[in-house]
């Protein structure tokens, strides 16, 4: 295989990284100390866990939904779950059956270590009682999902979220990150094995351990035939070596709901024992400033879904995503909003479905699902004959994880190769982000031709970051800046403040310039200036992207563009802005 001679995966696994397998048994005996408690939705279900009622959902055709949610605080996101579930009996339709918990990063950490991280969008669990009302609030059954396993700190909360009656908890995917100022890969991976460890040991009592796909490697992988792989192999690791129920939830990063539907038919086609996909999470790149318009993505987008689900017999959850999402956290009232839409919009499904040419979405599952296999093939054969053990969950993550989305494509892509695509493979079905990725930048970089070179702009060191996990906006400022010939310096993602201070003093960076998307622009920006002029680093710096943050006395992130400006931070609307004030 073209450029595998290159690599040793063996060199990626740490010398310190214990046998999985023991950690697996360790895991296991942890959980077979554990109760698990009931919720106020299993409960009124008459069922022992989320998935019990997901499997007579789908025998039955009743519809389920989702909802992502988490304000500034626990208490005010329990606060939130009391006025959905009553406004969805007030306006006559069926409440939410399940909600995300959307944490904040601070909880992917031990338990030690979260008071001192920095703080940022979304609630934390402080204690027993906060853990407990995620269950006994409303009868709208919870997923610990982002921050909870994947981060260092994974143990914790699997062994917090079964005590309380939860029984699907993610997010797999996750472990590919790196959390605030949290570098240890071997004691992550060994917290992710451990915790999913402990969920295996509740499998026979419905337990499911849920990956979000486009959280990890997927979310930028261009072909969606890798999706199909890395799923696979997820599901290989948890279900194979560790002995857990695995479940995929995606979506979110596709806008065409063809493409979704054929997608998720695939994920199913590869699901062996058929555990319900946790939820399908509406389109979030199809979304603009004009929320009237955005009515009709989420419409849209919920409609082939739903048909999807109840025709295949999925039992999975559509989760609508409010249209103001793009700017801001949204509101309960912006939640409970588009969850009437979505109830709403199951009336119309019996007029639509036999309107649907069903054999072209499935002939496109089937060309997906050849291109999974063969991606899923081929990774544990290179593994194999590079030493790697892969009857080892711990070797095989860690592995995954450090050899990074750019390398597991261009390894394991299955598409026709041609080096005219950044991966070497010419996509079996290119990626919905990738396409309008591509395009974007196509669309800036002939903008930038059209304003004429720049001396000023040549030659100039820039490093370039994000806070957070959003690779293509910062793929987008990369490509733009070197476009006019600066020099680049591509720091990565989820960086903190001090790293990218050694390295602006490394380099001798003419300016920084920061993408956010996670709510902590104001705090991130003030660590950022303070380590600074600590360190004497005088470079300019800007940042753009989601430029808001909680404060104290507001429901909702407030914009924090004046408290940068303040501080001697640039927030340029545009590229083409960026590029000027750069010059």
């Amino acid at each position: 295989m073209t450029g595998t001679a290159a690599i040793d995966l063996r060199d990626l696994i740490p010398s310190d990284l214990p046998d999985g397998r023991e950690v697996v048994a360790e895991g296991l005996a942890l959980g077979e100390k554990v109760d698990i408690g009931e919720s106020l939705y299993c409960k009124e279900k008459g069922v022992k866990s989320e998935r019990e009622w997901r499997e007579i959902a789908r025998e039955k055709g009743i519809p389920c939904t989702c909802m992502n949610i988490g304000l500034s605080t626990w208490d005010e996101t329990r606060d939130a779950l009391e006025n959905i579930y009553e406004d969805a009996l007030i306006r006559g339709v069926r409440p939410p059956d399940r909600f995300n918990l959307i944490a904040e990063r601070r909880m992917g950490l031990p338990k030690d270590r979260r008071a001192d991280a920095p703080q940022e969008t979304g609630p934390c669990l402080w204690d027993e009682k906060d853990w407990w009302e995620l269950t006994q609030t409303v009868p709208i059954q919870p997923e610990a999902a982002d921050n909870m396993i994947g981060g260092p700190g994974s143990l914790d909360n699997a062994l917090d979220a079964l005590k309380v009656g939860i029984t699907c908890i993610g997010v797999l995917s996750q472990y590919t990150w790196r959390w605030p100022y949290w570098d240890d890969e071997t004691s992550q991976v060994v917290s992710v094995v451990k915790a999913a460890a402990v969920l295996a040991s509740k499998k026979a009592d419905g337990v499911v351990f849920d990956s979000y796909l486009e959280d990890g490697y997927p979310g930028v992988f261009h072909d969606y035939a890798s999706y199909i792989g890395w799923a696979m192999l997820e599901r290989y690791v948890a279900e194979e070596l560790i002995g857990a129920a695995y479940a995929n939830s995606w979506g979110g990063l596709t806008q065409n709901p063809v493409i979704k539907s054929a997608v998720t038919l695939a994920l199913e086609e590869v699901n062996p024992n058929r555990v319900p996909i946790s939820f399908l999470q509406g389109d979030t790149i199809g979304y603009t400033p004009d929320l009237d318009a955005n009515m009709a993505v989420v419409a849209n987008d919920l409609m082939l879904s739903k048909m999807t689900d109840l025709r295949y017999r999925l039992g999975t959850a559509p989760l609508a995503v409010p249209v103001t999402e793009l700017e801001r956290i949204p509101d309960w009232k912006e939640v409970a909003q588009v969850q009437t839409i979505s109830r709403k919009c199951e009336e119309y499904l019996p007029m639509l479905q036999e309107y649907i040419d069903w054999g072209k979405i499935e002939s496109l599952r089937d060309r997906l699902v050849v291109g999974g296999r063969q991606f899923f093939t081929t990774a544990i054969k290179t593994m194999r004959e590079m030493h790697v053990d892969v009857n080892d969950p711990a070797q095989v993550l860690i592995v995954m994880k450090l050899l990074g989305p750019e390398k597991c494509e261009e390894l394991f892509g299955v598409g026709e190769r041609d080096d005219n695509y950044l991966r070497g493979h010419k996509p079996v079905l290119e990626t919905d982000l990738v396409r309008q990725t591509m395009e974007k930048r196509a669309e800036l970089l002939q903008s930038v031709s059209k304003l004429g070179p720049d001396a000023r702009l040549k030659d100039k060191k820039i490093i370039v970051a994000s806070t957070d996990v959003h690779e293509f906006a910062k793929f987008l400022l990369t490509s733009t800046l070197e476009s006019v010939g600066s020099n680049v310096v591509d720091f990565g993602i989820n960086r903190d403040p001090e790293d990218i201070v050694k390295v602006a003093l490394e380099t001798g960076a003419d300016s920084i310039v920061i993408t956010t998307h996670n709510g902590v622009a104001r705090t991130f920006g003030t660590t950022l200036i303070e380590r600074m002029k600590e360190a004497g680093v005088s470079s300019s710096v800007f940042m753009g992207g989601v430029l808001n943050e909680d404060v104290e006395g507001s429901d909702v992130p407030v914009d924090v563009r004046n408290h940068l400006h303040e501080l001697g931070i640039s927030t340029p609307e545009s590229l083409e802005d960026l590029l000027g004030a750069l010059g």
